[in-house]
């Protein structure tokens, strides 16, 4: 008798259970003032798409990370004339590449500076496109592709004639580095000079709209220049019909540029006075200004105020450009 109650008291136990199961569920189910929130699930963050690499570079993996975004991309650039890296030039570029060894070093020519606008600017701005490959000054055009090839991957941009005293990675102060998105030094410190940066050596990190005003202004002053003179455009001029190259394209037009996008972005004017009498590193918004010491210290100590400091770089003064056609010549030397 005893095992035949334990039977049928375990063939109903099973049944009891779920019995009380459903109870519990319907309770629940009409007490909603007790139900917890759900569960939240967090939006995917979106990996920043990959920058298109030149035909020559192999492409890297990109990084979600801030700290990826910030950092000051290692490439080191230059731009080479129809003689090729010349033998008196060597010694400059093995100086800054010898002391970056984890710097990527990439040399563009006249045919892969052209193709490079092409590719990484047709999409969406054709314009720019348009008028920098009918320039046929060859300074002018190297003058405005080193602010194109820094706004689109950044890095830092050396002329041939240029040395390194100073690793690349010792030049920003630690307190600048996440600031900072454009480095340069003042080329002159001086009154009876006009205060502006050197454009022979520049850090960027990409997509600067300081850099892209550089650019816009610069082709807007060339068709500009191609109206005054009366001829057809930009294609049209020659060397003779433009005035001083640091004003239409170099230093001073680097210098405008940035200024005038400062002035922009930080909804107020931004003019030469905030870059007089820089005897340290200032911090202007994102942009850097570093002594004229850095960059210009030869021509600093001839004709500027004779400051003291660190030098990063030497600038030798080539003046490859220096001629009739506005651009080297292919004869080697």
């Amino acid at each position: 008798m005893i095992l035949a109650f334990h039977n049928r008291l375990t063939a109903k136990v099973p049944a009891a259970l779920s019995f009380l199961t459903i109870c519990f569920l319907i309770l629940n189910f009409h007490r909603p003032s007790e139900w917890k929130a759900g569960p939240t699930f967090a939006t995917p963050r979106m990996k920043p798409a990959p920058l298109l690499a030149q035909e020559t570079t192999t492409s890297a993996a990109s990084s979600s990370g801030p700290t990826a975004v910030a950092a000051l991309p290692q490439r080191l650039w230059y731009k080479l004339g129809p003689a090729g890296l010349k033998d008196d030039l060597k010694p400059h570029v093995d100086s800054c590449v010898s002391k970056n060894p984890g710097f990527k070093v990439e040399f563009l020519t006249d045919e892969s500076g052209d193709a490079f606008v092409k590719r990484h600017f047709a999409a969406l701005r054709p314009d720019v496109v348009a008028n920098f490959l009918a320039i046929r000054i060859p300074i002018i055009k190297a003058d405005l592709l080193r602010y194109l090839i820094l706004y689109e991957f950044g890095g830092v941009w050396n002329d041939l004639d240029v040395s390194c005293e100073a690793p690349i990675s010792e030049w920003v102060p630690k307190q600048y580095k996440d600031q900072a998105k454009i480095v340069v030094g003042l080329e002159f410190d001086v009154d009876q000079w006009v205060r502006q940066f050197a454009s022979w050596t520049i850090m960027a990190k990409p997509k600067s709209p300081h850099m892209m005003m550089a650019v816009q202004d610069g082709l807007e002053g060339l068709v500009a220049k191609a109206k005054e003179r009366k001829v057809g455009g930009i294609q049209d001029l020659r060397l003779d019909m433009v005035d001083d190259i640091v004003d239409v394209s170099g230093p001073r037009r680097l210098t405008r540029g940035i200024l005038k996008s400062l002035s922009n972005t930080l909804n107020e004017t931004v003019g030469d006075g905030e870059i007089a009498n820089v005897k340290e590193p200032r911090l202007l918004g994102d942009v850097l200004v570093l002594p004229d010491y850095a960059f210009a210290d030869t021509m600093n100590q001839q004709h500027g105020d004779k400051k003291t400091g660190r030098k990063l770089v030497v600038h030798h003064y080539a003046g490859s450009w220096k001629n009739g056609d506005g651009g080297e010549r292919a004869s080697k030397g």
